[in-house]
């Protein structure tokens, strides 16, 4: 089935979609991104990842050529058009300034905007009923605080990713622990939950993790994290967009506690569960 995607105004066959090659987001990297879960036809808790947006291109002094409602209603399109309108899927929005001015500058006025849809793929069910790996790197995102489309150092750790049987990539930057290079991380420590809290970027699920957690009675910290403290850590989990809620149970070449998925991992686990419906 011919697949499409929404690009500069208009809904067009994914084999016709073009940009061009003077764009300054493939010349000089410069673009926001955002990643939203697709379920059942409509886009989870879209209002938050519209925000988002916003903000890195607004950081980016990009414009938006487009209204928030008329995404939304275009999203909805192109999902019951790609048939995902009763199932998941991936979504992701990129905005670039445009063609290039003298190979560096770009016109604020002739942005590059486009939304795709794509079948989500589950990550192994192994990882959610017995624990995945995370390996760590050394690394500060620039402008970490927003979604950019700068993913060279995730691209490039991805080989190393595999070669490790790790599931992501944890940043960490002095000493303190940050994020994974597509997701976020939580520990939990005497039945308290906690998540860093600078020079990250404040995902979506993590958002919804926060408030799921404060739901059934969670203490819950947003603050600094330090390496060390991973290695005492009751539980550790990883959250994103496309892969939901996933627990740790090893980090390098140590394990996470005793090895095992906790409980308050799994009851996090159910509860979005439940919340998505899947």
């Amino acid at each position: 089935m011919n697949q499409f995607c929404f690009l500069n105004g208009q809904i067009v066959p994914m084999s016709e979609a073009k940009v061009s090659v003077l764009d300054v987001g493939l010349l000089r990297g410069y673009g926001v991104y955002e990643g939203i879960a697709g379920i059942n036809g409509k886009p989870f808790r879209f209002v938050d990842h519209w925000n988002r947006f916003l903000s890195g291109a607004h950081i980016l002094n990009l414009n938006v050529p487009i209204t928030e409602e008329s995404a939304e209603k275009k999203i909805i399109e192109l999902l019951e058009k790609n048939g995902f309108g009763n199932s998941r899927a991936n979504i992701r929005i990129i905005l670039t300034g445009g063609n290039t001015l003298d190979g560096i500058g770009y016109d604020f006025e002739k942005p590059t905007f486009f939304i795709v849809t794509e079948k989500w793929e589950a990550l192994p069910k192994e990882y959610y009923e017995k624990g995945a790996k995370l390996i760590t790197y050394r690394h500060l995102r620039e402008l970490p605080e927003y979604k950019t489309i700068n993913y060279i150092r995730a691209v490039a750790l991805q080989d190393f990713k595999k070669s490790e049987k790790a599931v992501e990539i944890l940043y960490v930057n002095d000493g303190d622990v940050l994020e994974c290079a597509t997701s976020n991380v939580f520990m939990v420590k005497d039945n308290i939950l906690v998540t860093p809290a600078e020079n990250v970027l404040k995902g979506i699920t993590r958002k919804v993790v926060l408030e799921m957690a404060t739901e059934i009675g969670l203490q819950t910290e947003e603050r600094i994290v330090h390496e060390l403290e991973l290695k005492t850590a009751d539980e550790v989990f990883i959250t994103s967009s496309f892969k939901d809620i996933v627990p740790i149970v090893k980090i390098d070449d140590f394990e996470v506690a005793n090895g095992a998925v906790g409980e308050v991992t799994k009851n996090l686990m159910q509860k979005f569960a439940d919340l998505v419906g899947m």
